[in-house]
């Protein structure tokens, strides 16, 4: 059953990608086609209708009918499919043509890719276990869709979901979390071929075909595209499809190429805060190149016709485009100090970033010294062979530009939060370089330096695959329906065992109606009604004002609260006074249960026993 559904679920995400590309594919009609090769315009088009989609879904969602709206969308893209099938077969055919091998180790490459990607959506179906999708990514988009559109301050994480969430609050809007995940996939699938596509205008077949498995093999990629349940690759594919359009040479007027580059870029800076830094870069790349103050407003206007709407959304909630940060100036009165050093620390944004680590964390050779995971993991490959591209440099746009985005993005997410993972926009145009240094040293015979570099990449390769194997070992398992989702999720996902327990205990209570305070990070699974009371994680709960049992008295009440959750212990900032009243008989003892789950990250495999001690608020 298991294998049927990912096979519906893999149908399904083919006739979304269909769509997109028609859409986009009709919103492009008044743009020379003959300006992309077919797999280009097949990807420009991808980019832009899924743009458009996300813009009319978030529109959709201001109805709260989501479900409506989602069937909605699937009528559009549709009825483009329809309108658009004769260009869409015919972009199809030239793509799949410039796809196929001619040798014997092309057609091994190709094979070995698509084996990657196939073992890499077979992992992406297993039950979800990423912590930062069981925290926000999954969980805001599953309170949105109970609770209807509006803010959840209980969650300071839920202001960062950007356009791209919006594709899981589809897939779970129409019943699925297998296309919620699915989705993600497909944005990994998307940014491989978009810079195999860009590494293909100056390499050969195999090199195009290594660096895409290098891509997919890297840690950080095979964990985001797979099992992370965060959609930020799709930021990767957009950087790289405005980069494909930006360095195009049009023979018309470059308008078109300039409000395209601009709505892609939108698109960036609306998936999440550090897509403006990018986005900012490619505004710059626009100034430097077409020194037209025309476009560079051209190119901001359609930026912020696709990106605004997350930033719009915060500031009708808050008066803040970017809450929770800059609080302090925009909105004091929504905000605590312990979620707001918790959120900083959390996105790097209160480390210090000393000059010196600049040029490690542009060449992606950078690695906390803390919390070291797949999640921060690119390889030596950009730091070891980069440097050869400076032999093909040539003084032209098309190596300006994907240079220009490359550097600016990556020194201002280095000062504004340093932390690796968020590099992975721009890591697809930094293996392109890569790829054209080892073109450049073979043409000009410099045999030691092309197999020293060729090794780098094979052993890249090896490597990735190697920890691909091992990483995926469990997920596959669980995705082919080997062995049971409760099973996995007990095996493989933090605090599951605490939030079924809780889930088990408070069933068919004669309070159904009240609210359950927790303090679990973990809410995904949670299928009682709830509240976030953890200071360090949502805005609701402030310590400043929640010092004595009147102070909390009155929150339950406002709150609607009947049931303390402490499993095993409450947060230390406000852990006095729901002692006090524990002592006091205003919390009485309703159920408890001893459970396992992880001490520490999951990747040390440290399990211990918890108490879960579920509270009745008594009047």
């Amino acid at each position: 059953m298991s294998l049927a559904t990912s096979i519906l679920t893999l149908a399904s995400l083919t006739g979304f990608l269909l769509g997109f590309v028609s859409l986009g594919s009709i919103a492009l009609r008044a743009l020379r086609r003959d300006m992309f090769s077919d797999t280009e315009f097949f990807l420009v088009s991808a980019a832009i209708g899924l743009t458009v989609t996300e813009v009319l879904f978030f529109l959709f969602q201001l109805t709260n009918h989501f479900r409506l709206g989602a069937l909605a969308l699937i009528v559009v893209l549709g009825i483009a499919v329809i309108l658009d099938r004769r260009s869409l077969r015919s972009c199809l055919l030239g793509a799949f043509r410039s796809a196929l091998p001619a040798s014997a180790v092309e057609r091994l490459l190709l094979t070995s890719i698509l084996v990657v990607a196939s073992i890499e959506f077979l992992v992406s179906m297993a039950p979800l276990t990423g912590s930062d999708a069981l925290h926000y990514h999954f969980t805001v988009q599953k309170l949105v869709l109970q609770q209807g559109f509006h803010p959840i301050f209980s969650n300071s994480h839920s202001f960062l979901c950007g356009q791209q969430h919006l594709l899981i609050l589809l897939g779970l809007a129409l019943r699925s979390e297998h296309l919620a995940l699915g989705f993600i996939f497909l944005g990994g699938i998307l940014s491989a071929t978009s810079m195999a596509c860009l590494i293909s205008r100056w390499a050969s077949y195999i090199s195009t075909a290594l660096f895409t498995l290098v891509f997919l093999l890297t840690p950080l990629v095979f964990w985001q595209i797979s099992t992370s349940g965060a959609p930020d690759v799709y930021m990767a594919f957009l950087a790289c499809v405005a980069v494909i359009v930006l360095t195009k040479k049009f023979d018309t007027t470059p308008w078109q190429q300039v409000a395209l580059a601009g709505l892609l870029a939108g698109a960036i800076a609306g998936s999440k805060y550090t897509g403006c830094l990018i986005a900012a870069s490619f505004l710059l790349a626009v100034a430097i190149e077409f020194r037209s103050i025309r476009y560079v407003l051209l190119f901001t206007l359609a930026s912020l016709i696709s990106g605004c709407w997350p930033y719009l959304r915060n500031v009708v909630w808050t008066g803040n485009p970017v809450f929770p940060f800059l609080s302090a100036w925009f909105s004091p009165h929504l905000v605590n100090a312990y979620a707001l050093q918790d959120l900083a620390t959390d996105t790097g944004f209160a480390s210090a970033h000393h000059f010196s680590q600049l040029i490690p964390f542009i060449f992606l050779a950078s690695m906390p010294k803390q919390s070291l995971g797949f999640w921060d993991y690119f390889g030596p490959t950009v730091f070891a062979i980069s440097p050869l591209a400076l032999l093909a440099y040539r003084n032209s746009r098309a190596w300006r530009t994907p240079l220009l985005v490359w550097f600016l993005s990556a020194a201002g997410i280095f000062f504004s939060s340093g932390l690796p993972r968020f590099l992975l926009p721009v890591y697809p145009i930094a293996l392109s370089f890569v790829a054209v240094g080892i073109e450049a040293v073979s043409q000009k015979k410099l045999i030691f330096c092309r197999n020293v570099a060729l090794a780098i990449v094979v052993l890249m390769i090896v490597t990735g695959a190697a920890g691909f194997g091992i990483y995926s070992r469990a997920p596959l398992i669980a995705a082919l329906g080997l062995q049971s989702k409760t099973e996995y999720l007990e095996q493989s996902s933090q605090e599951y065992q605490v939030v079924e327990t809780v889930n088990h205990l408070l069933a068919g209570q004669a309070w159904p109606q009240k609210t359950a305070l927790v303090f679990i990070r973990h809410t995904y699974y949670l299928d009682v009604p709830y509240l976030n009371g953890s200071p360090g994680t949502g805005f609701v709960a402030n310590p400043d004002l929640l010092r004595t049992e009147g102070e909390w008295q009155q929150f339950f009440d406002k709150h609607d609260i009947g049931y303390v959750v402490r499993s095993p212990n409450y947060p230390p900032a406000i852990a006095a006074g729901l002692t006090g009243m524990e002592k006091s008989g205003r919390l009485t003892l309703f159920k408890q249960a001893e459970v396992q789950d992880f001490r520490g990250k999951r990747i040390d495999h440290d399990r211990t026993t918890i108490q879960v001690v579920i509270f009745r608020v008594m009047k």
